[in-house]
């Protein structure tokens, strides 16, 4: 909607303001009373891998909550009933999200609102049914984009988990819609930003001891619809195996070996359509030695995409210090990123990095400009935490295309530019500020803005007006 609209702006800010103001009224009633320090509620970006059975502890050494009349409820013979869910509202104001090129309006406001509920019965011996259900909507949006914003009544997970013993290995096998989540998210995330999240349907087979988790899959993803019943896409087939050393504090590593067979007929960076098989074998470090914290990753990527051959990869690094002993603990960052491009358009080779099912989001600016695919980033950070309840950081990217034939791609891997014949590398800067506000174990609230200083590459493949984002967010979990 246009600015100028002042009886629109006031309807969105009135209903923002009112939602707002409910949800942290239920956030205050979910008062928190210490009884111990054993143990307490434990929210986690991925609902299924909470574990309320501590509330099976007798002597009562724990932290009591609000919610727990719903946690762990006694249910039938030696089965647990666990119920929960979450509600989030966000507003968000775009401007020149495409740089000044496209058919919408250049500024669009609007609302999105997102809720989940999910139960989870589990038997003593380990034997699990878990459904969540969702429903996504939004308010006011005149530029369209519907599709990934909106799922009208629907089912987000539903599976069940078999435990089962092989070799005197305890594993346990997952069976139908699930969310995925490995490392830092650079290739497998369930996407929380996203209005929808991102899920699968298929099997999971893992184990998890104290110095090891093991996780082998065969999924395919599913496709939102907002009106209809989701299904997945039956062209798509995802396969895995992801295994974490838990190592120590110091170090940490991941190893993981992934295969995606794509059968939909799309063009390659040869200009050739046909199907691809993507292989990726990939390793993480990372870890904290006193103030000093670090993380590295890279992965190789090779197969063949509509007849030519692919080589590919990309790599991350970075690492921080924290100074712990002084006002608001600030903490320094740097981290480079980069994902191969094309070089050469017509050499039979495919070398821009497929980036999979990630959270570019987190890593590559708040903008969702930028994807992990053709990209050199530089991410400078500073952090602080005014209170234990308070976190600011301030993101700074610098933007180069590791080719300039090749086209800069968005977060969510579509190509946002093609430039028809050798220019400038330089994509451009983004500066993103935000701030989280911890407001109880259930509340949280997120606000931001992000500007995109263009640069040649995008000057010269068009418009080149600077992209803007500012949003509010508010969320609850319970």
């Amino acid at each position: 909607m246009r600015l100028s609209n002042v009886k629109e702006r006031k309807k969105i800010k009135t209903l923002f303001a009112g939602l707002t103001v409910l949800v942290v009224l239920l956030g205050c009633a979910s008062v928190v009373k210490a009884q111990g320090t054993t143990a307490g509620p434990k929210y986690t970006n991925v609902r299924s891998d909470e574990d309320f059975s501590y509330l099976g502890d007798t002597s009562g050494q724990y932290e009591e909550d609000f919610w727990d009349p719903i946690k762990w409820i006694p249910f039938a013979d030696a089965w647990h009933l666990t119920l929960g869910g979450q509600a989030r509202l966000r507003f968000e104001s775009e401007t020149d999200k495409s740089f000044g090129s496209g058919t919408g309006q250049s500024q669009d406001a609007f609302l999105l609102q997102r809720y989940f509920i999910h139960a989870d019965l589990i038997h003593a011996d380990g034997l699990r049914f878990f459904l969540q259900g969702k429903f996504a909507h939004g308010n006011y949006r005149d530029n369209g984009g519907w599709a990934g914003l909106e799922d009208h009544a629907d089912f987000h997970q539903a599976f069940a988990d078999i435990p089962f013993t092989l070799t005197a290995t305890p594993l346990t096998f997952r069976l139908g819609r699930q969310e995925l989540q490995y490392g830092a998210q650079r290739l497998i995330s369930p996407l929380d930003w996203g209005n929808t999240r991102r899920t699968f349907d298929g099997v999971k087979v893992f184990t998890d001891t104290p110095d090891w988790r093991l996780d082998a899959f065969a999924v395919r993803p599913v496709v939102n619809d907002r009106r209809n019943l989701d299904d997945e896409n039956e062209n798509i087939d995802f396969y895995g195996v992801y295994s974490t050393l838990k190592g120590t504090e110091a170090l940490a590593a991941d190893f993981y070996f992934l295969l995606l067979k794509d059968n939909n007929l799309v063009a390659n960076s040869n200009g050739n359509t046909g199907r691809r098989t993507l292989y990726t074998l990939g390793n993480r470090l990372n870890g904290k030695r006193g103030s000093w914290d670090y993380e590295t990753e890279a992965a190789t990527q090779f197969g063949t995409f509509a007849g030519d051959r692919v080589r590919a990869w990309m790599a991350a690094a970075g690492g921080g210090y924290t100074f712990a002993d002084a006002m608001w603990k600030p903490r320094i960052g740097l981290l480079y990123d980069y994902a191969s491009g094309d070089r050469n358009p017509s050499d039979g080779t495919h070398s821009t990095f497929n980036q999979h099912f990630p959270l570019g989001h987190a890593w590559l600016g708040y903008l969702d400009r930028v994807g992990r695919s053709n990209i050199h980033a530089i991410k400078a950070q500073l952090k602080v935490k005014p209170s234990n309840k308070i976190t600011a950081w301030a993101d700074f990217h610098t933007f180069f295309a590791d080719q300039d034939r090749d086209s800069l791609y968005s977060a969510g891997g579509s190509k946002l530019r093609t430039p028809t014949s050798s220019g400038s590398h330089r994509i451009g800067h983004e500066l993103d500020l935000t701030m989280k506000y911890v407001i109880d174990k259930h509340t949280t609230a997120l606000a931001g803005w992000a500007h995109m200083f263009p640069g040649g590459f995008i000057r010269r493949t068009g418009a080149g007006d600077s992209p803007d984002l500012l949003y509010a967010q508010i969320e609850y979990k319970f």
